[in-house]
Order: structure tokens, then sequence, then C-alpha cells
């Protein structure tokens, strides 16, 4: 039976409370530590993370993830955050699994999905003793390119016409500019919020509801972030995962880009992969399922590369 150890961590101030995830297989363990999309979330990232996770521990390889701030039993407010301070609190995550008796200090590795998956990108990039790295529905687009994709396939899937896409882009591209501009919540509020929320594509646009929100949305705006730059210098082995039909990044264009910049990497053992029935959570849109083959996929190439 798999064994489940609960961890906490002291980063800049704030506790952060996770769960080791240990397989019934002889120890030590290799390790896979993961890491949540964008918002609010738990370390089981509201139950997404279970099925992922237990692949991973049927699979010989122990997890670890942990509540972001303000979330679970983790102190703080994850709105303070942006991508780099994700990463090092990350980079602490990982400090911490190694120094856990039943885990291979040499054997471990990383999973991020979405926004998770940048960090993926990033840790990647910088960290010698990775053992396997996987990202899963990760953009290839920059902070500022993604927000406008998202902005733009969230009115087109609620029915808005190209005038009202327009309009919502246009306040988006305003809103980037004010965020880059250091402008407050009260300003942005007043100018571009208020006016724009009597317009019925309103509610279809990515929602900032308070400073908490804008704080967050200036820090990511703010951060240089490339993450083709990023995949080109991956240094361990790496695995690029899509879903063909995601509507909140371009998957396709994200693969060739992935596949494209992991040639260049750094590392040889490269592999990018595309589910055409997948949607962003790589699930079956229908059936809210994993894709088949998905799971298969991650429990038995990190199985490999641990080793």
């Amino acid at each position: 039976m798999s064994e489940t150890v609960m961890l906490w961590f002291d980063w800049h101030g704030l506790t952060l409370a996770g769960s080791l995830h240990l397989p019934s297989q002889e120890r030590p363990h290799p390790v896979a530590v993961m890491a949540q999309g964008s918002g609010p979330a738990d370390r089981d990232s509201g139950g997404y993370f279970g099925p992922i996770r237990d692949t991973f521990v049927e699979n010989g390889i122990a997890t670890f993830a942990f509540d972001k701030p303000g979330c679970g039993e983790s102190s703080g407010d994850w709105r303070d955050y942006g991508l780099e301070d994700r990463a090092k609190q990350m980079v602490s995550a990982l400090e911490l699994v190694r120094s856990h008796p039943s885990i291979d200090r040499k054997s471990v590795g990383i999973f991020g999905h979405s926004q998770g998956g940048w960090l993926v990108q990033k840790l990647a990039s910088r960290l010698d003793e990775l053992a396997f790295a996987i990202a899963s529905s990760a953009p290839t687009l920059r902070v500022r390119e993604q927000i406008l994709y998202d902005c733009e396939h969230a009115l087109r899937i609620d029915g808005h016409d190209q005038r009202a896409i327009s309009d919502a882009l246009s306040l988006a591209n305003a809103l980037q500019l004010a965020a880059i501009n250091g402008e407050d919540y009260e300003s942005i509020s007043h100018d571009l919020l208020t006016p724009a929320s009597q317009e019925p594509w309103y509610s279809s646009f990515p929602t900032i509801e308070g400073p908490g929100d804008w704080h967050h949305v200036t820090q990511l705006i703010a951060e240089p972030h490339e993450p083709v730059s990023d995949l080109r210098s991956v240094r361990c082995p790496f695995l690029a995962v899509y879903g063909g039909l995601d509507t909140l990044l371009p998957p396709w264009r994200g693969a060739e880009e992935s596949g494209r910049a992991l040639e260049a990497a750094e590392s040889s053992d490269v592999t990018t992969a595309v589910f055409p029935i997948g949607d962003h959570r790589m699930q079956n849109s229908d059936t809210q399922e994993f894709v088949e083959g998905y799971l298969g996929l991650l429990g038995h190439w990190a199985a490999d590369r641990a080793r």
C-alpha cells in the first residue's frame, strides 16, 4: 500500500503545506514534484492531480505537491506571487523532498500543468540535477500573448461576434499597458473596467475583481518570460504534451514550437506529444475522463528516466 506523509516548509515568511505520496516498492523512491495551473489551488489541484499522482505512484514514483499560498493549509495569498516566485517556491519544494529519507535525491523530477508547465520550462532550463521534466498543456506564448489569446477564444466560445471580440481585445491591451505603467486598481476600475462592464461581452472577459487580482496581473505582465528560449535551454529529459482540442492555448502551434526549440536544447532526450481529442486538461470534454494513453505516457516515460 502507498503511504502519505504531510510536509511543511518555510519560504520568505510563508509556511507552505503539502503531501508526499510514497509507493509501496522498496525505498528510496524517485519523486515528481507537481505544479498546478493558474488561480487558487490546493495540493490536489481541486482533484485534478489525483489520477496523475496515482499513475506516478503505480509506476514507482513518489509525488509531492503543496497548497498555493492562502489555499488549503498554506499561509499567505497566491495573488502576491508571479511566475518567478512560484518557480522559487518549487525550488524550495525540491530541496525539501531531496532531504527526505524515503526519496532518492539523485532521481527528482518535476511535472506541471498549464501555468505550472511554464514553471517546468523555466526550471528545466536552469537546474542541472533534474531527472526528468514534464510540461502538460504548457503555453509557448509569452504571458501578454497568452492573456490576449485566452480573452479572444473565451469570447469566441461564448458566441460573441468579431466586433465584440475586437472591443474586448482593446480593453485587454489597455489593461496591459496600464499594468506596465504601474497604474493602481482604482484607476483602471474607474477608467477601463466600469465603462466596459456595460457591454454584453463583459461577462465573458477574464475577471479582475479587486486590488489583489490586479496586483497579480501586473506581476505576471511585468516579469520577463520567454517560454521558447527556456525550451531551447532544457538540460534534462523533457516531455511536452498537448491536447489537440485545447481552447485555452494554440496546441498545435505549441507542439510545433516546443518540438523545434527542444531540438536545439542541451538535452538530447526530448519528446513532444499531441493527443488529438484532448482538451486543456488532457481530458475528453464529453466524458471528463483523461484521454486514452495520456496517463500511461506520463507514468512509463517518467519511470524510464527515473531509473
